[in-house]
């Protein structure tokens, strides 16, 4: 009874493969002999074989909640580029309107060469539709990318969506500048340039 007290202390060590050889051989030769030590053992290994299973099983969920919780973060983020994007795309238009309301209206500036002022609109302007047609082909591959099933497909971002995010810079720095133009021009005589 005694040495079978002793061998069920050292069998968590004989599994774990932590004891020394000659306490490894004084198990084995003893579990040979006793049948109450094999089914004591047989026990233990069914007990850490389930906390094995159980310890897998919450890898799994928490790795699967790790990744739904990516996942929502990434939806999030499409959501709002998405929204940025179908605005840059409302700007992008709106400032084409006023590029040509402002082309069709003589504007004079004291001191400023013609010449340059109309160059940098058209230079503007073509930046200006350039991005435009960059946020509708945007828009269209996202709408279109939506109805695809795949998850290969479905993460494919076309560079159309960096030249959106380009313009939404632009159109950043381009609302600064009016409002500097504002600022050093008068509210009320840099309002006078838009009525007709």
């Amino acid at each position: 009874m005694m040495k079978c007290e002793i061998i069920r202390d050292l069998i968590p060590l004989y599994l774990d493969k932590v004891c020394s050889e000659d306490s490894r051989k004084l198990v084995e030769e003893h579990l040979a002999e006793c049948s109450e030590c094999r089914k004591y053992m047989k026990e233990l290994e069914t007990e850490l074989e389930a906390v094995k299973q159980k310890k897998e099983e919450d890898l799994d969920e928490k790795r699967l909640l790790q990744e739904g919780a990516e996942r929502m973060k990434e939806i999030g983020k499409k959501s709002i580029v998405d929204k940025m994007i179908i605005v840059d795309t409302l700007l992008n238009f709106l400032l084409i309107v006023t590029a040509v309301v402002l082309c069709k209206r003589q504007i004079d500036i004291e001191g400023a060469d013609v010449g340059y002022y109309i160059a940098a609109m058209v230079f503007s302007f073509g930046f200006i539709i350039a991005f435009f047609i960059c946020d509708c082909i945007t828009l269209v591959q996202k709408w279109k990318r939506r109805k695809m099933q795949t998850e290969w497909e479905y993460k494919q971002i076309p560079i159309c969506e960096s030249y959106a995010k380009i313009s939404i810079g632009v159109k950043v720095i381009i609302v600064f500048m009016l409002v500097c133009a504002a600022c050093i021009l008068g509210f009320s005589q840099f309002g006078g340039m838009f009525s007709i």
